[in-house]
């Protein structure tokens, strides 16, 4: 249990730091993150499925915040390397994934809850990085996007999980 509250902590703090850093343009925060994210991913107990989960995650955030960013649905503050995504988006991306064999673990084989938790949490985080400053949605359909993309998204990532050590 302590495993699984460091995890969710971790989490949270790399997603703060990232989403704060972005909004405030400070590379610092950055280094902070990425920092957090190798702690994040040593201190997981499936380091080669969590691997594995990573390089999804960059290649599915990879995809989907550079549409995004493509077709103007939402804007990127940056000034971190310019990616097609930005690398702190990535970051959140890669933190997300090393959560899924762990302090979300308890959503596996459950496909319903999965849609449903990507449907709410994809939007609200995306709505909360808005308001922190991070981001800003410009298309009116923006958050209609983000929840159909993440109910998708978390059910895929899902079947990448691994029981056992």
């Amino acid at each position: 249990m302590k495993h699984k509250l460091i995890n969710f902590v971790l989490f949270q703090s790399i997603w703060f730091i990232f989403i704060l850093s972005a909004a405030h343009n400070s590379l610092y925060g950055l280094f902070v993150g990425l920092s957090l994210l190798i702690l994040q991913y040593l201190y997981g107990k499936k380091l080669f499925a969590d691997f594995i989960l990573i390089l999804l995650a960059i290649v599915i955030g990879c995809i989907h915040d550079g549409i995004l960013n493509h077709f103007n649905f939402i804007n990127y503050n940056i000034v971190f390397i310019d990616f097609y995504a930005p690398l702190w988006i990535i970051g959140l991306w890669i933190s997300f994934a090393l959560t899924i064999n762990h302090s979300l673990a308890w959503l596996q084989n459950k496909t319903a809850l999965q849609v449903f938790f990507g449907l709410i949490g994809g939007p609200l985080a995306y709505l909360a990085g808005e308001k922190l400053g991070a981001i800003t949605m410009i298309h009116e359909h923006a958050l209609f996007i983000l929840a159909f993309s993440w109910a998708l998204v978390t059910p895929i990532l899902f079947k990448f999980y691994t029981k056992g050590t």
